[in-house]
């Protein structure tokens, strides 16, 4: 039985969360010390995304106009 697991960071080290179905099923328990052996390592592919696609789920009530942020200050170029 393939159980997919997520490699996460833990201070400079990496860390497998090993879920308790699977640790009950093995027998694994606080301390038990286990071997890792490589099987299969599964790369996720990516999604790309449309800005449109993006915008589509965007609600009105979160999409504002420009903002008036006053006249030049200083030596900047508008």
């Amino acid at each position: 039985m393939a159980t997919p697991v997520k490699v996460k960071k833990w201070g400079s080290s990496m860390a497998v969360l090993i879920p308790s179905q699977f640790a009950k099923m093995r027998k694994i328990n606080i301390g038990s010390v286990i071997d890792l052996e490589p099987v299969k390592v599964v790369k996720a592919k990516r999604r790309r995304y449309k800005l449109s696609e993006l915008m589509a789920k965007f609600k009105p009530q979160h999409r504002h106009g420009e903002w008036d942020l006053g006249d030049p200050v200083g030596k900047e170029i508008w």
